[in-house]
């Protein structure tokens, strides 16, 4: 967890080799495509994204998009590495996506 943590949000970490601590490294503020932690980080924040827009449809506060006579309301659909959001164009849901 430190070393995602490091990589995100930068910092100094050192590391055991052998049991003995190194010099300090210091890592930047760098996360590229082709990084090994990619699309880890992208599975939580979409894991997260799925949860918070769950629950905002199911308060009400986001209007996707309803499928009739089977009560499917489908408000966002992930594949990959992108995420569409569908629902009403209305101003209720453009600031549900915005907060």
């Amino acid at each position: 967890m430190g070393l995602m943590k490091a990589r995100v949000f930068g910092g100094n970490m050192s590391i055991l080799i052998n049991g003995c601590p190194t010099e300090k490294i210091c890592i930047q503020r760098n996360l590229n495509k082709g990084d090994s932690l990619a699309p880890f980080l992208f599975h939580l924040v979409a894991k997260g994204f799925g949860r918070l827009m769950r629950n905002a449809v199911s308060q009400s506060m986001f209007k996707g998009f309803d499928f009739g006579n089977q009560d499917l309301v489908v408000s966002h659909l992930q594949y990959a590495d992108d995420t569409l959001c569908i629902g009403e164009a209305s101003m209720e849901n453009l600031w549900t996506l915005k907060s």
